[in-house]
């Protein structure tokens, strides 16, 4: 192998593997889905992003928490004030209705 394609295929195998680490780097953030329907059907939301996030009044007939590495806690009340009701430590799913109206993840 001469020295030009060394360089060519490292340089390559460089970039690729960059892109692998950068491409995945959000998709191991923690989530939260919401269904608007009961049992996990109809339109689905989706929240992730770290801090405080409303809930939709209108996505509470079931859920599921998918844990990648960070916690979340459930309030009882928009913007993330007042008492936590509930804190996601692991993954959680639940096909039955909710009362919670926003979420925090702690990045």
């Amino acid at each position: 192998m001469n020295a030009r394609h060394a360089v060519r295929t490292a340089v390559t195998t460089s970039v690729a593997a960059a892109v692998v680490v950068l491409g995945t780097g959000s998709a191991y953030a923690s989530s939260f889905l919401s269904w608007e329907g009961p049992q996990n059907t109809g339109r689905a939301k989706v929240v992730h992003a770290c801090g405080c996030n409303p809930i939709d009044d209108n996505f509470k007939a079931a859920y599921r928490f998918t844990y990648t590495g960070q916690t979340a806690a459930m309030y009882n009340t928009p913007d993330c004030t007042g008492k936590v009701h509930t804190t996601f430590r692991g993954s959680q799913e639940s096909k039955d209705p909710f009362g919670w109206r926003s979420i925090f993840f702690h990045c």
